[in-house]
């Protein structure tokens, strides 16, 4: 009788486990456009690390292809003007390409106007 409840009990306790974990979503990192700009003048101003570069230019941006593209041009901006050196993490070049972009992220018609 005591095997056949550590059995019920065990089988219990897995398929709990196994329901919570099908249940379970993977936890999603969404940038918005107001945190992308921050980022990006944090890095134009030297105020900003390697890791907060990290964070800005390495996740997809699928939400919101506009800014998908201009993440793809900080990652060429990167490859060509990177120096990894505090303050600036960047060449003057580099700095003047990401004010560019920053300029152009501005411009861009807010999210609501092209939903």
């Amino acid at each position: 009788m005591t095997i056949v409840l550590t059995v019920c009990i065990a089988f219990c306790v897995f398929a709990l486990i196994v329901w919570g974990l099908m249940h379970m979503r993977t936890p999603r990192f969404r940038m918005e456009r107001d945190q992308f700009q921050r980022g990006l003048e944090d890095v134009i101003a030297g105020q900003a690390d390697d890791n907060e570069w990290r964070v800005l230019v390495s996740y997809p941006m699928r939400h919101d292809p506009p800014l998908e593209k201009l993440r793809l041009e900080c990652q060429q901006i990167e490859e060509d003007e990177y120096t990894g050196k505090l303050p600036y993490l960047f060449t003057e070049a580099g700095l003047s390409r990401l004010r560019d972009l920053r300029a152009r992220l501005l411009a861009l018609p807010s999210q609501d106007e092209t939903d």
